[in-house]
């Protein structure tokens, strides 16, 4: 039995914790600059067929979606495994969800912004581990099915 293996798994799992934690980092900070890229500068409305509709317009929507979408996916290929999904659809939702919040809370008397932050909090934390989990699954699925090389 060789003594220093238990020291080496730890330092396996504190380097995973570590690429984790910065990889939920990075992850937080994208999803808040594609909400200025995409949101955080539109506090227009619009008439549609003389209702008011608005501030944003769908492109704006799906493309801040896509990308964060994106982003969760890729940073769940550097990191994988059941709990990196978790942490990484919490890391995207809260720094989307500060800076929504901040503007939200700024420009709405009503106090329904906090009815809008629940949905983004609830509805985009469900739906990126989801989509993590798909993905995952599909990424495993490939690599099973893939033949082995024959290097």
């Amino acid at each position: 039995m060789n003594p220093h293996q238990p020291e080496a798994a730890t330092d396996g799992t504190a380097r995973r914790v570590v690429r984790l934690g910065g990889t939920a980092i990075a992850l937080a900070l994208f999803a808040a600059t594609m909400w200025f890229a995409w949101l955080g500068w539109d506090h227009e409305y619009y008439l549609v067929d003389g209702v008011a509709q608005g501030p944003y317009r769908t492109w704006q929507v799906l493309g801040c979606g896509s990308s964060i979408a994106a982003a969760c996916v890729l940073a769940h290929l550097r990191v994988r495994g059941t709990g990196a999904i978790f942490v990484l659809a919490a890391a995207a939702v809260i720094g989307f969800a500060v800076p929504f919040a901040q503007d939200a809370a700024s420009t709405d008397d009503s106090g329904l912004w906090v009815v809008g932050l629940f949905l983004v909090v609830v509805g985009g934390g469900i739906g990126l581990v989801v989509l993590m989990a798909v993905s995952a699954a599909a990424v495993r699925t490939v690599r099973r099915l893939r033949p082995p090389s024959r290097d």
